[in-house]
């Protein structure tokens, strides 16, 4: 049974809850996660599209997710529907309006159920699914990029966090105004990339000097090291 965690946590991280959702096996819950997203691919028809986000609130519902969690994982595509909508009404006026809310809204329930996953898969459970059908070498790798979701979630409220402070516009009103949009990606997109470069570097090292990508020596069962 899990506990219950307390405080607001941040987006894509993962909460304990007793719901269903949370004892599923991680098998399960990415048969769901592949369901859910091409269902969002192949949908145009706004009834679809509809059902699909009913049955994503549904699974955050069975997860005991709060309406908090919900908010914080589909912030940032709440200013990318702004940017392609806008984009989208610049090039074909009133029209482009539906096509940007529709192609918005597909991008949202392409990429929502897997934050259902993380919010609801705690690594261990990720693990033992992946290590199960993959090498361990390669089930690490996924495991890894999986965790840096959470990571560069937290690393991007940081940085704005940070830049408002020095006076930038990227609070999340005012990434709705074209004008600022240039404030957000030399303030928050370039400050991120770099981290995620130096952070990729720093998990690759940290990958090596353990051993992945060559020849190292094997660990058994007796907890010495052989050739």
């Amino acid at each position: 049974m899990h506990r219950k965690s307390g405080g607001i946590g941040h987006a894509y991280q993962f909460r304990s809850a007793d719901s269903a959702m949370h004892h599923l096996p991680a098998a399960g819950k990415l048969t769901l996660w592949f369901f859910l997203s091409i269902g969002a691919i192949i949908s145009r028809d706004p009834w679809a599209l509809g059902v699909l986000l009913l049955l994503n609130g549904a699974t955050y519902y069975l997860s005991r997710l709060k309406p908090i969690d919900f908010f914080q994982d589909i912030r940032f595509f709440l200013i990318q529907m702004a940017i392609v909508v806008g984009l989208y009404m610049i090039r074909q006026g009133v029209d482009g309006f539906f096509i940007g809310m529709r192609i918005s809204i597909q991008i949202l329930l392409f990429f929502l159920p897997g934050a259902i996953f993380l919010r609801t898969t705690p690594s261990s459970q990720l693990m033992r699914g992946l290590r199960r059908i993959l090498p361990f070498s390669i089930a690490f790798a996924i495991l890894t990029s999986f965790r840096f979701v959470p990571y560069f979630a937290r690393e991007f409220h940081e940085i704005a966090l940070i830049q408002r402070l020095r006076g930038a516009r990227v609070a999340l009103r005012q990434c709705f105004n074209p004008f600022n949009w240039q404030d957000i990606f030399s303030c928050i997109m370039i400050p991120l990339i770099i981290r995620a470069i130096k952070t990729a570097n720093e998990s690759a090292l940290s990958a090596e000097a353990r051993g992945f990508g060559g020849q190292v020596p094997r660990r058994v069962e007796n907890n010495h090291l052989v050739q």
